[in-house]
């Protein structure tokens, strides 16, 4: 009894868990945004964060350290996301990255970089508050 119920949990857990690579290429259709920013809101959004100035809204999931960083409408990459995901590989911390988009590949690929870039300081700090 006891192991058919663990097995129910863990079945659940995973049917809940968000997809972390939903879409095999970063290229995808407006329709796929908005089927995934809906599973992510579905999922995570009591943690929604609206950034007007950024143009940005964003969800995450402290459990698993993911974050999902949706466009606005009238930000330039829009429709795209980035999804952040810290680890720890021994002592270290890592964090990695994945991102989509529909619009301009240009625009995505300059949001893309500027979250690798904030990860670096995130790392940064993080490696620093272990000293």
């Amino acid at each position: 009894m006891y192991l058919m119920a663990g097995a129910l949990w863990l079945m659940a857990t995973l049917a809940i868990a968000q997809e972390y690579q939903p879409y095999p290429s970063p290229k995808i259709t407006p329709e796929q945004w908005g089927i995934y920013a809906e599973q992510v809101r579905q999922l995570h959004g009591k943690s929604l964060e609206v950034f007007e100035d950024k143009q940005l809204f964003a969800f995450s999931d402290r459990g698993t350290r993911t974050f999902w960083i949706f466009t606005l409408k009238r930000h330039p990459a829009h429709p795209a996301w980035i999804t952040r995901q810290m680890y720890e590989e021994g002592d270290v911390v890592r964090i990695r990255q994945i991102g989509y988009f529909a619009g301009s590949e240009e625009e995505f690929a300059k949001l893309f970089r500027e979250y690798q870039e904030r990860n670096e300081q995130l790392k940064e700090e993080v490696w620093r508050q272990n000293q």
